[in-house]
């Protein structure tokens, strides 16, 4: 089934959901044909707006996977994990950890016709970094990306197909930070130069190109200009048209897929209801479950006026609060994992020494400290959720437990996800007493490392982002959502980065994990998966993965980011 428009799609959806309490038509998924087909056109469902395609965007969960339409990143992850090339042929570092190389594929081109070359990459990751020397751009454009970023240096193009990259620290993680589960994405020339309109349109690399697009819906077709081939010869993508649409609602988005009002759609571990429900209608839906790639943990906020969570009795006491796991089965079905770490258990900074995990008399214990170390103030939280009925019930969930152990708490505070995503990640700081944080995916610390320090440009930094671009400094604390000062965090995450031996490097990580969750500064939650369904009347094969001709490239799967699209057909 395929829609041309909004409209239609919302009388197809009405429909659905109207008629998802009868009973559905029996038929056994497909199987494939031998050789992919290409044309098509199809409807995919997600579960959040899509805020914009310029550099500040702070992208998660279904608007990721759709920004990846359209966008293509130097690194990616094969369907082990290992970080690989995609729009990078090879990359390496000298010794020191310092300098990286990237050698790009040759004869790419963006979907605008523009050259995909070094000088593209460069000024694509200049202008994230905060350079605000690139063609005028400023930081506010930048937004999160320079904490990202921060220990990037200089950015040097020698020649056409490579990229050198000079960081002030040695990392020996830093293929993790290029890759940041997907959003490091190249943009085109043209789009970057038109700053007015950056965030509205998207030019890239991709497989796919935009026909028409608003925060609630993506329409995009075939990319004449794409690079990719099968292994045939068959220019990728097989698809000729996707219709990427918004449905907040998990209970609507289930309807719609199991009634064929959409061929596909997206889910986290937070819709588990609806998920264990279409995973038992095998005859009607095939699920496809990406990797353990989300990391949750919830980020005490430190700065913000009022806060009880600059005491760290304040933070133990939440610490010790929650029964994840009772969690996990209320909220989640038990679809998710509770590990005891802030990070994946595939993680170079894993432990789950220093997690003080669940024990409602010791929070109790806390609590009572804690309101001594608040005098008359009562130690009283607020919480957030989007306006998903699921995340409200979810923060109802932890609230319910907490308030057991003694802790207070204001009215939930909802708004939408790209108004929540703002008003953590601003340099006015976290204007929430918690921020639930997921740094997703990747064995590597250069994504997740800027959570967790106070400040993602040390006091001891020459880098001149920080030293001479005004406002940059203060996006330096963007990252890092708990808003503490504890210098020691730092310290440990830093000199893990650094470590030239892979095994030493992994034990003062480990190190570095423990301190934070013992002292409060993380607390860890539930990890969780991205799950995909598609109709069966729809027929859409080869979701799993599919190879680079080349040989020396990407294995593209489900993953954080949904459905590698460019590989999918219909087999019609």
């Amino acid at each position: 089934m395929s829609f041309t428009g909004r409209k239609k799609w919302g009388v197809a959806l009405a429909v659905a959901v109207a008629a998802s309490a009868m009973a559905t038509t029996t038929q056994a998924a497909p199987k494939p044909s031998v050789k992919p087909k290409q044309g098509g056109e199809i409807a995919y469902g997600i579960d959040a707006t899509i805020s914009g395609w310029c550099f500040s965007n702070a992208l998660s969960g279904g608007p990721l996977g759709a920004t990846r339409l359209v966008y293509e990143s130097l690194v990616d992850r094969d369907s082990k994990g290992n970080f690989v090339g995609q729009l990078a042929e090879s990359f390496s570092s000298d010794t020191t950890g310092k300098i990286w190389t990237f050698k790009l594929r040759p004869n790419i081109k963006y979907s605008n016709g523009e050259i995909f070359d070094s000088t593209s990459v460069k000024q694509n990751i200049d202008i994230g970094r905060g350079d605000t020397t690139a063609k005028g751009w400023n930081a506010k454009y930048a937004s999160t990306g320079v904490g990202v970023n921060a220990n990037i240096m200089k950015v040097e193009a020698p020649d056409p197909l490579t990229v050198v990259i000079t960081l002030e620290r040695p990392d020996f993680d830093f293929i993790g930070l290029m890759y940041r589960a997907g959003r490091y994405v190249m943009r085109a020339p043209a789009q970057i130069a038109d700053q007015p309109t950056c965030s509205t349109k998207g030019i890239g690399t991709g497989p796919f190109q935009i026909v028409s697009y608003n925060p609630n819906e993506l329409v995009v077709e075939r990319n004449p200009l794409y690079w990719q081939k099968d292994k045939y010869g068959t220019q990728l993508p097989y698809l000729n048209k996707i219709t990427v649409v918004v449905v907040k609602e998990a209970s609507q988005r289930a309807a719609a897929v199991r009634k064929g009002a959409l061929d596909a759609a997206f889910f986290g571990i937070g819709d588990a209801t609806f998920v264990k429900d279409l995973e038992m209608r095998k005859s009607v839906v095939t699920m496809y479950k990406g990797n353990l790639g989300s990391w949750g943990q919830w980020l005490p906020n430190q700065n913000k006026t009022g806060s009880p969570f600059k005491f760290q009795n304040c933070r133990l006491a939440a610490s010790y609060a929650v029964d994840w796991n009772q969690y996990n089965k209320v909220r989640f079905k038990g679809l998710g994992v509770y590990n005891g770490s802030i990070v994946g258990s595939d993680h170079v900074m894993f432990s789950t020494a220093g997690a003080p995990g669940y024990n409602l008399a010791k929070a109790k214990e806390y609590v009572a400290a804690c309101q001594k170390d608040l005098g008359t103030t009562p130690f009283k939280i607020t919480l957030y959720a989007d306006t998903s009925s699921q995340s409200l019930n979810n923060v109802k969930e932890v609230q319910r437990q907490m308030e057991l152990a003694g802790i207070q708490f204001n009215p939930i505070f909802q708004a939408e996800s790209a108004v929540l995503i703002s008003n953590i990640y601003s340099p006015k700081a976290n204007a929430y007493d918690f921020a639930e944080g997921t740094p997703a995916e990747g064995p590597g610390s250069g994504y997740v490392l800027p959570f967790f320090v106070s400040q993602a440009f040390p006091a001891t930094s020459t880098n001149p982002i920080a030293k001479g671009y005004g406002s940059n400094a203060a996006y330096g604390k963007v990252i890092a959502i708990g808003n503490h000062s504890d210098t020691k965090i730092d310290d440990l995450l830093y000199a893990a980065q650094g470590e030239p031996d892979a095994k030493l490097r992994k034990q003062k990580f480990a190190a570095a994990t423990d301190y934070i969750m013992s002292s409060g500064m993380a607390i860890p939650t539930i990890h969780g998966y991205t799950i995909s369904f598609v109709n069966n009347k729809s027929k859409l094969t080869g979701v799993t993965s599919y190879v680079n001709p080349d040989g020396k490239g990407i294995v593209s799967s489900v993953d954080i980011k949904g459905i590698a699209w460019a590989g999918v057909w219909q087999d019609k």
